[in-house]
């Protein structure tokens, strides 16, 4: 059988995996990645803040237009909603010393993390990681076993192995982690060809209705994401329904315009609560990215966490490997960092949520005061 040792695995090669990887491979370890190929579908999580730069600033990447062809990706000019009122509010992105931000093709952007990844010298596995087991001297754990789905003569040795594969968290799991969910909202997602793109703003918008909310943004490929999210029937209904979906989102208003079913490119269901595991580290095993802590969408800070938590988790294992003295405080401190993370944002998400004053006896809107 075929060995090969790793300083760190990384299981995932979403943002949170490959920011995770390049920042490890950066500071001198030996690094793989390991995910299965992709798919071709769409991927959620359009959006990245201005603030997302700086983080890819830390992974050697002189900002977006570095990472992305000038096709995939285009200015968030601003942030439209009518929230707890029928009346329009616009944030300029002006008004954000860091910008508005960007609108993005998520696949190229994730593609062009992971070229970056492969450029510093990170090994990535087209495989899936089937089994995770201790290897052991006189009972103390000194490194991991990592063993393939779909290769029963190769294996891999490592002293770290990161989970990076998103609200699954199928590593967590293997190490026995239990994941707890803090709500059971769904989101029922389609793209759409645009109709118009020269009357198509750059703008992501945002409307509460009595059962949940709608968000939509105009995308790099001309296209445009529309997005519900609500109670898990309402969800699963909007989801198989395509008429019912475009008659709420029309009844909205979000648009001036009607938008018909004939126009899908693609459509998704997910989960989109937030959840965490009880513990973001085990023995030898750290979270990162959605593996970590699950953003509500009303948040928009899923890509942003998963680059920030890829960073601070590579930092947190150099540093467990590298100085000795402080290595089992390197960990506690990152465990810090994604607490207040989550108490932050809880906050905030409450705050937002309550400001719904006018459906506050509605079954969704009960849901989210709890």
């Amino acid at each position: 059988m075929n060995t090969t040792e790793f300083d760190v695995v990384v299981a995932g090669a979403g943002p949170s995996g490959c920011a995770a990887a390049i920042a490890l491979r950066l500071a001198g370890l030996t690094v793989c990645v390991v995910d299965r190929p992709y798919n071709g579908r769409r991927k959620i999580g359009e959006s990245i803040p201005g603030a997302s730069v700086r983080l890819l600033n830390r992974l050697g990447i002189n900002g977006i237009e570095s990472l992305l062809d000038s096709k995939d990706y285009k200015k968030c000019l601003a942030n439209i909603s009518a929230w707890g009122t029928d009346t329009w509010e616009f944030q300029s992105g002006l008004k954000n010393p860091e910008g508005g931000g960007y609108h993005i093709n998520r696949v190229a952007f994730d593609d062009a993390l992971r070229d970056k990844a492969i450029s510093v010298g990170v090994v990535i596995y087209e495989n899936m990681i089937g089994s995770v087991s201790p290897l052991s001297i006189k009972g103390l754990t000194i490194g991991l076993k990592v063993e393939f789905k779909r290769n029963d003569n190769a294996h891999l040795k490592t002293k770290w192995i990161i989970d990076a594969t998103g609200r699954k968290a199928a590593i967590s799991r293997m190490f026995g982690v239990k994941r707890m969910r803090l709500d059971s909202q769904m989101a029922a997602v389609k793209w759409i060809k645009a109709a118009s793109v020269a009357n198509d703003d750059h703008a992501t918008r945002i409307k509460s209705v009595p059962y949940g909310w709608w968000y939509t943004s105009f995308l790099p490929d001309n296209s445009r994401v529309i997005g519900f999210q609500g109670l898990p029937k309402d969800v699963s209904q909007m989801h198989k329904d395509a008429t019912l979906f475009f008659n709420r989102f029309n009844d909205s208003g979000i648009l001036s315009r009607t938008i018909t079913q004939e126009s899908i490119l693609e459509e998704s269901a997910y989960e989109a609560g937030v959840a965490k595991p009880d513990s973001i580290i085990a023995d030898r095993l750290l979270c990162v990215g959605d593996a970590a802590l699950s953003f509500d969408p009303l948040s928009s800070q899923g890509i942003l966490f998963a680059l920030y938590s890829g960073i601070k988790g590579a930092e947190a294992i150099v540093k467990n490997l590298t100085e000795m003295n402080i290595a089992n405080q390197s960990l506690k401190d990152y465990e810090a960092i994604v607490d207040n993370v989550f108490t932050e944002n809880q906050k905030h998400l409450r705050y937002f949520y309550m400001n719904e004053f006018r459906y506050r006896n509605e079954p969704y809107w009960k849901s989210r005061q709890q």
